[in-house]
């Protein structure tokens, strides 16, 4: 059970259709990523990622605000995270089998001290001569390693076109890219997890910048990944 949970902080932090017959530069709109593959060595994680396999994350972003909608786990665990960039703010709504709670925090906080340290010692590299089309959109390599997450490498393909600092991959959220991650890879020698666009809109309800806290229990972040650890697994915001 303690793998399983592990593997859904590794989700949450970390037939394709598109409405847009051609590319183009987009400041808002909506983006629908998925679990396209997963791999794992131990019997037990690959049990886990395999509940993983085909989970939905949907992004809705304008201007400095981007939301991020999760559905894990045949819908036994949503979230939303509300951030808002230029008021350093972040609210996150987390439902697991309703048990709901609420996390309001600014997004400096959103992460421990030891997150921190461990971003800034990310090297990024692009390489523009290794592309791949998503969804009409001309994608570009990139590669992230940290010396302190040993074996760990993000290998993503990123766009330009895509105006939005939203960031899904767990423990690197404090990382600006130079575009959107279409596609990555989180993985070691252990276990891999591939997240694919696999839908883009060109307009978003001012609705789904909205929550609705009724009903959540309150928390500070540190509460949270507190009680996320005593899982088997932390949270990076």
């Amino acid at each position: 059970m303690k793998r399983i949970f592990s593997c859904l902080a590794l989700f949450v932090l970390f037939g394709t259709s598109y409405e847009l017959s051609a590319q183009k530069v987009l400041d808002k709109g909506s983006i629908k990523m998925e679990v396209t593959n997963v791999s794992a060595e131990d019997p037990q994680m690959a049990m886990g990622l395999e509940m993983m396999k085909g989970s939905q994350t949907e992004v809705f972003f304008k201007n400095e605000q981007y939301v991020t909608h999760m559905d894990m786990m045949g819908g036994m665990v949503k979230m939303q995270i509300h951030v808002e960039k230029e008021k350093n703010m972040m609210n996150m709504l987390f439902d697991m089998m309703g048990n709901k709670t609420w996390i309001e925090s600014k997004l400096d906080d959103a992460q421990t001290p030891q997150q921190k340290e461990i971003a800034s010692k990310s090297k990024i590299e692009y390489d523009k001569s290794n592309t791949k089309d998503i969804l009409g959109y001309k994608c570009y390599k990139m590669t992230v390693t940290n010396p302190e997450m040993e074996g760990m490498t993000v290998t993503a393909y990123v766009t330009e076109d895509i105006k939005t600092k939203a960031n899904l991959i767990q423990g690197f959220q404090s990382l600006e890219f130079s575009g959107y991650t279409m596609e990555f890879t989180v993985g070691n020698p252990q276990f891999s997890m591939t997240y694919t666009a696999v839908e883009i809109k060109d307009s978003v309800e001012d609705s789904k910048f909205t929550y609705d806290t009724k009903g959540y229990k309150k928390m500070t972040m540190e509460e949270f990944q507190k009680s996320m650890a005593g899982m088997g697994g932390g949270f990076g915001f």
